[in-house]
């Protein structure tokens, strides 16, 4: 037997490749000697590949054959002395799997049954042996052989996608578990640290000096934004893997509008920004856990103080939609705006926009909206951005409103 040269992936292109002579194997499987050696003339003789042709009579004699050597193409009698040659070739597919070469079924009468069992069986062509000439059997089986090629390159490139997809998992599995052990690990020390300055710095270990003092304030500061750091993995990682759920009850916006103003005014002041809440007089009660929509709107009025400059202004609104049973809540500022091409990354995990500018309005990990949008996904709804570079920007989102069906399970 001849040795094995079938063609490799890389040769694919030399079938674009005018005056090239590629290498191919192909198994042709008909009892009739006196058509197998004619075919085998029409394939010698093709300008374009240099076709290897081994023949088999029969069913046994091809499997055999198979089962040592590979191919680039078989081509089949319709009918074999020992089994219908649509039955060879679903057997071939059996043993072979993904690694079956493409096939042309060959039948003496061409009728339409063999035609329809031929595309059943999986053949990638049908040629009734009265019309093949040289012309026409190049023509298909070149045909047959670069479909072929083309779904082994797309098979590996399948095969090399989803490796390069589990290999992403993976690390991603291993950064989510770094972070929550380092989170887990680094906290307890970390309050421990908290404790001891503040105990220092307090007076309470001796006396100490106003100098002295100052800097304590600035390490329990930078504690502080450690431990905020932290808690936002921690919660990010309770999110990612289901363990965060939300108890949605009636309850008031208007409380969640007084505590989140509170909270905001001192840094709106001091940077002479104007923080407006267009607070609706007897908005009904919606669905959600309060506490959870406070940690939202904290985050999204904090940002835009963040990233306004004096003298600009921060617009808390809301509205009844849809007839009544929606409140869309919004957060408008007058601040630097965000590049169009970063709109749709605002949400992502660690994203920041402009990280140095980031770092002069005050530290972030780029944490706060992606877990702001995870809240605001529980509670049903989407949190969105519309934003115009040095113009502003307008976060906001949905909350149902309280029904009265949803009012009597609470009373």
């Amino acid at each position: 037997m001849e040795p094995t040269t079938s063609l490799s992936l890389n040769e694919t292109d030399d079938y674009l490749s005018p005056g090239s002579r590629v290498k191919t194997r192909i198994l042709l499987i008909d009892d009739d000697e006196a058509y197998c050696f004619l075919c085998k003339r029409y394939l010698r003789s093709d300008d374009s590949f240099q076709h290897t042709v081994i023949s088999a009579g029969t069913t046994a004699e091809a499997l055999a054959i198979c089962a040592v050597d590979t191919f680039d193409c078989i081509v089949i009698d319709y009918r074999l002395p020992d089994m219908m040659g649509t039955e060879v070739i679903k057997m071939l597919r059996e043993k072979m799997g993904h690694t079956m070469p493409p096939t042309i079924v060959f039948t003496a009468d061409g009728g339409e049954e063999a035609a329809i069992e031929a595309v059943r069986s999986g053949a990638n062509d049908f040629l009734a042996k009265r019309n093949v000439t040289q012309q026409s059997l190049c023509r298909a089986v070149k045909n047959t052989i670069e479909k072929g090629m083309l779904r082994k390159s797309l098979m590996s490139r399948v095969k090399e996608l989803e490796a390069a997809n589990q290999l992403l998992i993976k690390r991603n599995d291993e950064i989510k578990r770094f972070y929550h052990t380092v989170s887990h690990e680094v906290k307890t020390p970390l309050t421990a640290i908290q404790e001891f300055v503040a105990i220092v710095a307090d007076g309470l270990a001796g006396p100490i000096e106003e100098e002295q003092k100052t800097i304590l304030t600035y390490a329990l500061e930078s504690c502080e934004q450690i431990s905020t750091h932290f808690n936002d993995l921690l919660e990010l990682s309770r999110f990612e893997t289901g363990k965060m759920t939300i108890d949605p009850k009636p309850c008031s916006i208007h409380d969640v509008f007084d505590h989140c103003v509170v909270a905001a005014t001192p840094a709106s002041v001091a940077k002479g920004i104007t923080l407006t809440v267009n607070d609706q007089l007897q908005l009904p009660l919606v669905m959600m856990q309060s506490n959870r929509i406070i940690q939202v709107l904290s985050n999204l009025i904090n940002n835009a103080v963040k990233f306004t400059d004096s003298g600009g202004s921060v617009t808390v609104d809301s509205e009844l939609i849809d007839g009544g049973r929606l409140l869309r809540l919004s957060v408008r500022d007058t601040g630097c705006g965000i590049p169009e091409t970063d709109t749709g990354k605002v949400f992502d995990r660690l994203y920041q926009v402009n990280p140095a500018n980031d770092q002069q309005n005050g530290p972030g990990m780029g944490l706060g909206l992606s877990i702001a949008s995870e809240i605001v996904a529980l509670h049903g709804s989407a949190l969105e951005v519309e934003s115009e570079l040095g113009v502003g920007s307008v976060f906001s989102f949905c909350l149902k409103t309280a029904t009265d069906e949803d009012l009597l399970q609470v009373a």
